[in-house]
This record gives structure tokens, C-alpha cells and sequence, in this order.
């Protein structure tokens, strides 16, 4: 579910024109051009606000993987449940921009399913802290908080980018959560937990992670009167913001 797949959705939805006046696509070939097709909207879409016709292609993409026939047990059935939950995540992320926070409950509650029934690890852990945020964002802050708690395990099960960056972001979310009054951590214990998003987002030059720890640690170091500090961390915010837009360096 990587976000820098437009070379394989061009190449995706060409297949698609020529197949078209051939033979029905197999179910995986399907499942896949589904998981590009939502990507795609992620990207030149959602990323730009344009959260109305976005919403339309993902509920667009879920609707047609629900109607896909996947036998239980089945690789394909995995499959399809593993994109499935990243539709809904996606669907739910739009909700929570608009506002509409019973549609986002609702979409959650599905990804969850959704993940549960693709047995995928990476899968989990992203509904757990993004399911776990929405319900945060309604209210029921008890349940959110503790579907929060179990990503953590499922993101340091795996040593590759995608689960390396959804921990990294679980400490930014921890941080944050501290500053809302939600968790019980003190000023320094805040800075210790977006030092460990640094730690982890560097090396895989999450940029946009590592400007928002940078973001965190100057809130929480002018709360303590420490603008020396505060004062360094907006620099670094400010650095890492420009290269995860990419704009040249001075």
C-alpha cells in the first residue's frame, strides 16, 4: 500500500483497456487493480482535498471487492479482505475530514472485520490505530485508546518500511495524545516519545513524520519555558517540512 505506485497504475489501467474486449480478469488481477485504483485516489485526490470525488472512487473500489465471490481460506479471499480494510480505512479518513462521524464509525467497524479476515499483520495494526483514532475523535475514547495500544506489538513484529513507519507514527500519535490530556505522560516523557519517532522515521526518511515530531517537541518545550530549544526545534520542523514537499534546500 505503498503511496508512490504511478508507474503501476498507468500500467495497470492500460492492461485494463485491452483486457476489457478479452476474457474476465482473475480474481487476484482484479484484487490488485482494485488496491492501485485506491492508491491512485489517495494520491490525486485525497491528498489534494478533493475528499468528495475521492470518497466516490474508494466506495466505488469496496463496493466492487464485496461483490467479488472469494472461497474462505482461500489466498485470494485474504486478499481481498486486506485491501477491503484499506478501502474502508481510506472511506473512514475522508468521513473524519467532513465531519461525519457516524458514517467514519461505520466505515471503521467494517475495516476491522475487514482486517481481522485477512489474517495480515501490517493490515491490523493500521486499522487498530486508525479505527482506534476515529473512535477517539467520537467520543468513545476508552475503546479507542486501548485498539491504539495493540498496533504497537503488531507494528514491531516486522523490520520492513511500512511497519517500521506505522510505529514510528504510534509514538507520534502517543505524543500527541499526551498533549490532548488523553494519556498521562509528563513533559519529558512527551519529548522521550517523539525522540523515538526520530529515532525510527530518520532512517527511512519519513520526512513528514520527523517535521511533525519536530512539531511536538517545540509545543511541549515551550510549555517548560525552554524557547533555546523550542527555537531549534521549529528550524529542524521547518527543514524537514520542505524536503518531504520537495523543495529545494537554501
Amino acid at each position: 500500500m505503498k503511496p508512490f505506485v504511478s508507474a503501476l497504475v498507468v500500467l495497470l489501467l492500460s492492461q485494463s483497456v485491452v483486457l476489457a474486449e478479452g476474457p474476465p480478469l482473475a480474481v487476484t488481477e482484479r484484487i490488485g487493480q482494485a488496491e492501485a485504483r485506491i492508491d491512485s485516489a489517495l494520491n490525486q485526490l485525497e491528498k489534494q482535498q478533493k475528499l468528495e470525488e475521492a470518497l466516490e472512487r474508494y466506495q466505488a473500489e469496496v463496493m466492487a471487492l464485496e461483490a467479488l465471490e472469494t472461497d474462505p481460506g482461500d489466498r485470494d479471499n485474504a486478499e481481498r479482505h486486506r485491501v477491503l480494510a484499506y478501502g474502508y480505512l481510506r472511506i473512514g479518513n475522508v468521513f473524519r475530514q467532513l465531519g461525519r462521524n457516524d458514517e467514519a464509525l461505520k466505515a471503521g467497524e467494517r475495516e476491522l472485520n475487514c482486517a481481522r479476515e485477512s489474517g495480515d499483520d501490517l493490515t491490523l495494526a493500521r486499522t487498530y490505530m486508525n479505527f482506534g483514532t476515529t473512535l477517539l475523535t467520537s467520543g468513545e475514547a476508552e475503546r479507542g485508546l486501548a485498539l491504539i495500544e495493540r498496533s504497537r506489538p503488531l507494528f514491531e513484529l516486522g523490520d520492513g518500511f511500512d511497519f517500521k513507519q506505522g510505529l514510528g507514527w504510534y509514538w507520534i500519535l502517543q505524543t500527541e495524545l499526551a498533549l490532548a490530556g488523553l494519556k498521562s505522560l509528563e513533559p519529558e516523557d512527551q519529548l522521550a516519545a517523539a525522540d523515538q519517532a526520530l529515532e525510527i522515521l530518520m532512517p527511512i526518511e519519513n520526512w513528514a513524520g520527523v517535521a511533525r515530531a519536530f512539531a511536538l517537541r517545540v509545543r511541549i518545550n515551550q510549555s517548560l519555558g525552554r524557547e533555546e530549544a523550542a527555537a531549534f526545534d521549529a528550524e529542524r520542523q521547518e527543514e524537514y517540512q520542505a524536503r518531504d514537499q520537495g523543495v529545494p534546500k537554501a
